[in-house]
């Protein structure tokens, strides 16, 4: 019998276009943003046919995408490159962005060709990995070396400050999106009565991730991810302002691995 073989699919979401009134977003240019996403994809593409098997560039605004298809053209990759937009953010800005990312997740999943014609394969094992198209994280082929070898959903939680779920990369088989994350955007909304006035997607996803869903469920990344791009919320840039939170989440991991923070 021939071993089965994993292969990683990485799906990028994006929004070049957000709606005005979105909370806690300050990098709203849409064409700074399309710049974030073509560096990123970059990046990204540099990765294929090495850990990363393929790439679905998702995105909600119903933007212009063509000079992210002309970098996939330019390296002859889009046979394992899929693009998908849509009309998506049909829905009040006030939710906030994680309960648009899930549900712009939920269209990915349920549009792409490229899923099911790998997971027609032979001995495969389909893993998506979900990462925020702005990012890129720079060591993304090591954490898909170490990954664990059976999982359902593979995330990474933190329990300080915060009980929270970094929803920047995150992976799951398609069998484990059915059964615990599709739909799962309708309990990310915010700013709606019976949610805490501070509350984060992070911390709705997490509440939800830990309740019993018969699912092996890893919660911690054997790898600390490193980051480059600029965050949304603040506009300041993962690896200038905030590299020594990743310096020191990279320690913690490594010699003290029981501190989720």
């Amino acid at each position: 019998m021939n071993p089965v073989k994993t292969k990683n699919i990485l799906l990028l979401t994006a929004t070049i276009t957000p709606k005005a009134g979105v909370p806690n977003l300050k990098r709203t240019d849409p064409k700074l943003r399309l710049q974030d996403y073509e560096k990123s994809l970059q990046f990204y593409l540099s990765i294929l046919n090495k850990g990363c098997d393929s790439i679905i560039f998702a995105e909600n605004s119903n933007s212009d995408i063509s000079t992210l298809k002309d970098l996939v053209d330019q390296h002859n990759l889009s046979d394992q490159v899929e693009f998908l937009v849509f009309d998506g953010l049909d829905y009040p800005p006030k939710y906030d962005r994680g309960y648009g990312e899930f549900k712009l997740i939920d269209y990915a999943m349920e549009n792409s060709k490229l899923i099911p014609r790998l997971t027609s394969e032979a001995n495969t094992r389909i893993v998506i990995w979900k990462a925020t198209g702005r990012y890129t994280i720079r060591n993304l082929q090591k954490i898909f070396r170490r990954q664990p070898k059976d999982f359902d959903i593979y995330c990474n939680c933190r329990n300080y400050p915060k009980h929270w779920v970094d929803t920047f990369l995150i992976a799951w088989t398609p069998t484990a999106y059915q059964a615990c994350l599709n739909g799962v955007y309708h309990r990310l909304k915010l700013n709606v009565p019976g949610i805490p006035p501070k509350a984060a997607a992070e911390e709705l996803l997490r509440n939800w991730l830990d309740q019993e869903h018969h699912l092996r469920i890893i919660r911690r990344f054997r790898v600390t991810p490193y980051i480059d791009g600029v965050r949304g919320a603040d506009n300041k840039g993962y690896s200038t302002d905030h590299r020594w939170k990743l310096q020191l989440r990279g320690v913690l991991n490594t010699f003290f691995p029981w501190i989720w923070i």
